[in-house]
């Protein structure tokens, strides 16, 4: 297990510059209107005009080839005498190789808040983020990738005295990035900048806070998720359920099966293993729906709206799922190799520096020799 090095915390964060408004062709929406209006299908014709409008000025989402150059804050030994090419900023050679970072992919941190999530003046009562994914979809292939990252993450984290006042970085488990802010933007924000650092300054263009009540919505706008259970348990009515029986999740068994974890220093982990699976089968409810409807993703997005915090907008989310859909609604989850310490009285996670390495590769980057 190779441990943290100062220098991947020693580059600054990159604030992304203002994206251009690029536009896209509109040539097979349009006929498809004209086709629609001929055939006196008005309602239709309108939805679909609508939702070739919100398609095209949600082009706007940050791509990383509008970044000309990157500060990526990589540590001073890179594993296996990786290099980071000091005249790009954005390209690396790595095992006889060089990298790119993806000139065509955006990406979004989704948090999941332990807490209703409410503005606080208060710093560190807005709650901490119980899973943090982030998400890289490649817009021009539609290629989608998710990195599952465990909250308990040793991170270099932005911390505020409670009257709001900076007071340096401290070595800390990343859930806490989120409560060093309001219980909004500002610990979304905050919570960005230090999965930026962990991932050598990536730019990240956007972010989308969830509380449970939240999840909860859309657990149940899909009718409930089903999953066979991973470990033994007691559901809040008393019910029993046993390893590999089939539940079919609502409500507190929602709740229960998704944040609930044993005592020991890698609880986390099997906690997060439950998470992905109830990812994986939430994921199938929306991709099937939303190939009856286009919309779906959108009507999903709106419903939850009480119960996030996002720098995202309807036009972003039907862009982003429309490109998702249209190359075959395909993702690949990720997980991070590491292994379990101590951090004062708090378990934290120590990502393995050549795999997490290679996962920022694998990911964001394109090989281009």
């Amino acid at each position: 297990m190779n441990q943290p090095t100062k220098g991947r915390y020693e580059g600054r964060f990159a604030a992304p510059k203002q994206p251009k408004l690029r536009r896209i062709s509109g040539g097979v929406l349009a006929l498809l209107i004209l086709v629609l209006g001929l055939s006196r299908l008005g309602a239709e014709a309108f939805k679909l005009l609508t939702y070739a409008d919100l398609f095209i000025s949600g082009r706007r989402m940050l791509i990383y080839g509008e970044i000309q150059k990157t500060d990526l804050s990589f540590p001073e030994v890179l594993p296996n005498e990786g290099v980071l090419d000091p005249d790009d900023g954005t390209t690396v050679h790595y095992n006889g190789h060089s990298y790119r970072l993806n000139p065509d992919l955006t990406t979004v941190l989704v948090l999941g808040i332990d807490q209703h999530i409410e503005e606080t003046e208060i710093i560190g009562t807005g709650g901490q983020s119980d899973v943090v994914l982030l998400v890289g979809i490649d817009t021009k292939t539609g290629r989608t990738t998710v990195l599952n990252i465990s909250r308990e993450t040793y991170a270099q984290v932005d911390v505020y005295s409670v009257s709001g006042i900076n007071t340096g970085t401290e070595p800390l488990q990343l859930t806490l990035a989120y409560a060093y802010g309001d219980g909004k933007h500002g610990s979304c924000q905050n919570a960005l900048r230090s999965v930026s650092r962990l991932l050598y300054g990536l730019p990240i263009s956007s972010y989308l806070a969830l509380d449970m009540d939240g999840i909860s919505a859309l657990n149940e706008a899909v009718g409930g998720v089903t999953v066979r259970a991973m470990d033994d348990l007691e559901l809040p009515n008393g019910t029993k359920i046993s390893a590999g029986e089939s539940v079919e999740l609502h409500g507190r068994e929602l709740d229960l099966y998704i944040r609930s974890r044993p005592a020991g220093i890698d609880s986390n982990a099997k906690r997060m293993a439950r998470q992905q699976q109830y990812i994986t089968e939430f994921s199938k409810l929306v991709i099937d729906r939303s190939r009856d409807s286009l919309s779906f993703p959108v009507e999903l997005f709106s419903s939850v709206a009480p119960y996030v915090v996002t720098n995202l907008d309807i036009p972003d989310v039907t862009f982003l799922s429309s490109t998702f859909l249209s190359h075959g609604a395909d993702f690949r989850l990720r997980n991070l190799e590491g292994s379990f310490g101590m951090l004062g009285k708090s378990a934290v996670f120590y990502p393995d520096e050549t795999d997490l390495f290679e996962a920022v590769l694998e990911l964001f980057y394109v090989q281009i020799d």
